[in-house]
């Protein structure tokens, strides 16, 4: 296989020229090398006279991409008086090469209702010609390249929604490039899972094991100073510490959504026509999100700052705003990156293929009230907000 594979695509120009150019932009942005007749840096236009030339462009291809519809386009007729077209003599020429032992790649789609017409031996609107390819296609091939596969279509999102399944072997290079990226991330997480974890005596504890933070029972003014116990404020110091000015874990983070953004796991969803991230990717980015915020929370506010001062200095006060405002909330969200954490490790570990099923709303919820908020509620808001 090439390091750009190339994709050799046959169809008559007439009927799908908007198709052709929307996948040779596809296939080009997924890093195949694409074979047109039409574009400028094929050579030559496929045609009759230059069809010797068009075969030999078949033979640099790793895979041959046919579509059909009712219209054979233009024929013209072999020495042997036989009618036929450039899309046909395309196919029959990366048979032979099949025959002869070269491997190479074979995708057809056909037209739903060219398909209707076919099995229903509706000549009135399935061109006869059209009709023996189809016919040669499926029965004629001596390693039946087709196999059990026919592929139909309606319109550009229903091919895409095909080729993104990787079957025929035609995303292996995709496939290798995620597996690779999983491998990345798999790396990131386990150093930032690290960080969660202490060593004695050959065993490993959890921040989450070691704190456990109390109901403190505070007395009189929210924003009074109280003494609290010398163990809790340990505790609460343990969580600050951590997470404090932890530049490494903040490079981590941004490693894991440059990672995420080469766009290696987006698959398109055909219903919808968009692309979409598989739910372990968005659990990554929003572990990632969470993980800043704790960080940049206990570096850049000066809460946690005037409290961890305070409790260097033995003055073990506190007070209720401070402990449900700022240490519990901040305790919370350690807990909920932690059990996200475990879950991507144990996924990485795991022969799946994806998380369970979740709606975009769980992977939006970060930690903290306003995120209860739903990203449908927000864009009805919007929309409504100027007709007040």
């Amino acid at each position: 296989m090439n390091p750009q594979p190339t994709i050799f695509i046959s169809s008559i120009i007439s009927e799908f020229y908007d198709l052709r150019g929307a996948l040779r932009y596809f296939l080009g942005k997924n890093g195949f090398r694409v074979l047109m007749s039409e574009e400028p840096d094929f050579g030559v236009d496929c045609n009759s006279d230059s069809l010797p030339t068009c075969k030999s462009q078949i033979e640099k291809a790793d895979y041959y991409l046919l579509i059909i519809g009712d219209s054979p386009g233009t024929t013209f007729k072999l020495d042997s008086d036989e009618d036929t077209t450039v899309t046909i003599e395309e196919f029959r020429h990366f048979v032979k090469l099949r025959e002869e032992g070269y491997e190479k790649h074979f995708i057809v789609f056909i037209r739903n209702q060219t398909w209707d017409n076919y099995i229903n031996n509706d000549l009135s609107k399935l061109h006869k010609i059209q009709y023996k390819f189809i016919h040669e296609i499926l029965n004629n091939t001596k390693d039946k390249i087709l196999g059990r596969w026919r592929y139909k279509f309606d319109k550009f999102a229903d091919i895409i929604s095909v080729l993104e399944t990787n079957q025929n072997g035609l995303f292996l290079d995709t496939t290798r490039k995620q597996t690779l990226y999983k491998s990345y991330l798999k790396k990131e997480f386990l150093e930032i899972y690290r960080n969660f974890f202490s060593k004695k005596n050959n065993q490993i504890t959890s921040i989450i094991d070691l704190v456990d933070l109390p109901e403190l029972d505070f007395q009189g003014d929210i924003l009074n100073q109280q003494p609290i116990d010398r163990k809790t404020a340990s505790l609460i110091n343990v969580l600050i510490i951590v997470f404090k000015n932890k530049n490494d874990l903040l490079q981590k983070s941004q490693r894991i959504f440059i990672y995420i953004a080469q766009g290696e796991f987006s698959t398109f969803n055909p219903q919808e026509e968009k692309y979409e991230q598989p739910n372990f990717i968005k659990l990554s980015i929003q572990v990632g999100e969470m993980l800043e915020r704790i960080i940049n929370n206990t570096t850049n506010i000066d809460i946690y700052e005037r409290i961890n001062r305070r409790f260097i200095e033995d003055r073990f006060t506190l007070s209720k705003s401070e402990y449900t405002m700022f240490i519990k909330p901040l305790y919370s969200n350690i807990k909920i990156v932690f059990s996200k954490i475990t879950n991507l490790i144990n996924f990485f570990e795991s022969s799946l293929t994806d998380l369970s099923d979740n709606d975009d709303d769980f992977y939006a919820f970060r930690g903290i009230a306003n995120d209860e908020i739903k990203n449908d509620e927000l864009i009805e808001y919007s929309k409504n907000y100027f007709n007040k």
